[in-house]
This record gives C-alpha cells, structure tokens and sequence, in this order.
C-alpha cells in the first residue's frame, strides 16, 4: 500500500474585544487552527451492481415475473463462484420493480397493454477487488443486461481515518504552540477541537447504466481500482494565557 502525507495549514487569530481587551492585552483570547492531512490508499473491497430487465416478452405478471426470476437466478448462480462468505463478500437482491408497458396501437387510436417489464438488479461484494473484471465477464455471459454501478470502497476506512487524525492534530498544536510562541503569549488549555475524515474521490462508475453486450472471444474487461484519497481535517481552539 503507498501513502502519501500532505499537509495543508490554515491558521487564524481569533481575540476577544472591548475592555477586558484593552486592560489586559493578549490574556483572555484564543488561538484557532486549522489542520488537514490527505492518504492515498488502495481500495479492499469492491461492489458491483447489474440488473436482469426483461419487457413485453409475456402478456401476464405471472409469466413476466417467472421468466425475469428464471434469467435473475442463472445470473446469482454463475456469480456465487466469486463470493467468499468468509472473508465478507455477498450477493444479494437491492432493486426489483415490475410495471407494465403499453404501446399505441393505431387502429383502435389509443395505447393498449404490451407486456410487463421485470427489473431484477443484483448487488455483489467481493474483496478481491482483482476478480472485479472477471465478475462482469461472467455477468455479461450469464444473462446481465445492464451495470448499474461499479464502486471500490475501503474496508478499513475507519482505521486509516483515525491514523490521518491523529496526524492533523499533531500538526495543529505544533503550529498553534508556534504562533503562540511568535506572538509572546503561552498557550492555555485546549478549548474545542473538531475532527472530520471522508473521501476525497472515490473510485468505480455509478451514473446511467451501462448496456451489456454478449461477450466475444477469451478477453477479459480490463477494470483498474486506482487509489482512494481521504482527507482528514482538524479544527482547533486553544485558550490563550
């Protein structure tokens, strides 16, 4: 895994006015910073979702909604290969809708039903996040009609969150103690300090669905995972003494 450090600091100055001011100078004041740290890290875990659509195959609900199941589970089936349960990988059903189509029919001036539409969409979750085009592959092979997304995600979020925290916090006392030093006051008590950590950019596709196409010949799709950014961000106010 490659990490990279930056720091980025934003220091203000913040004083209380009035007399108290006036009669005691700097004492009474606070100092406030504002401290970030980014990590680059390469995602563990990756998420894809395709769905089953079928449309006006059948005249009934009944038979729309057996021969979407039919095609839904050769799709869940063929993709089970590539699920660990062990290691927290899934499938699993996270959209289904059924809604009837009609069309105009110009001799009776007016739309009449067609058929039914079934939409079964599948999420799958794997942390061999180098299987991820092999998993459409088998999809594309195995009766998917569309991607609905692709997404590569950190697992260990939390962690690599915490380590990036604590950096930035680090930094926004060395500096608060440095601005403090170069202004002739002392540093006091800490007073309120408030982290936040979350992605920069993420990395996968998740947009308008991508139409799937029978699969020619042995190549593979080509699918890279790229680095996910966090950033997290310190904001600190310190008691002047």
């Amino acid at each position: 895994m490659k990490l990279s450090i930056m720091g980025f600091l934003a220091i203000g100055f913040l004083l209380l006015s009035g007399s108290a001011f006036a009669q005691e100078g700097l004492a009474g004041g606070a100092i406030s910073i504002s401290a970030s740290e980014k990590g680059f890290f390469e995602p563990d875990t990756a998420e894809l979702a395709f769905s089953v659509e079928t449309q006006k195959a059948q005249k009934t609900v009944e038979l729309a909604v057996q021969e979407n199941a039919g095609k839904a589970q050769t799709l869940v089936n063929a993709l089970n290969v590539f699920v660990n349960e062990q290691i927290g990988d899934s499938i699993s059903t996270s959209k289904y809708s059924v809604q009837p189509v009609y069309e105009w029919n110009e001799k009776q001036k007016k739309s009449i039903l067609a058929g039914y539409m079934v939409i079964n969409e599948v999420l799958v979750k794997i942390h061999h996040t180098e299987l991820v085009g092999q998993v459409i592959d088998k999809a594309v092979a195995s009766g998917a009609n569309k991607v609905e997304s692709i997404n590569f995600i950190l697992a260990k979020e939390t962690a690599y969150c915490g380590g990036l925290i604590t950096k930035a916090a680090g930094n926004a006392r060395q500096e608060a103690q440095s601005l403090a030093s170069s202004l002739g006051v002392k540093l006091g008590k800490l007073k309120s300090a408030s982290p936040t950590c979350a992605p920069v950019r993420k990395t996968g596709y998740t947009g308008a669905p991508m139409l799937m196409e029978q699969a020619q010949g042995p190549s593979r799709t080509p699918v890279e995972a790229g680095q996910i950014e966090l950033k997290a961000t310190v904001n600190v106010v310190f008691h002047i003494e």
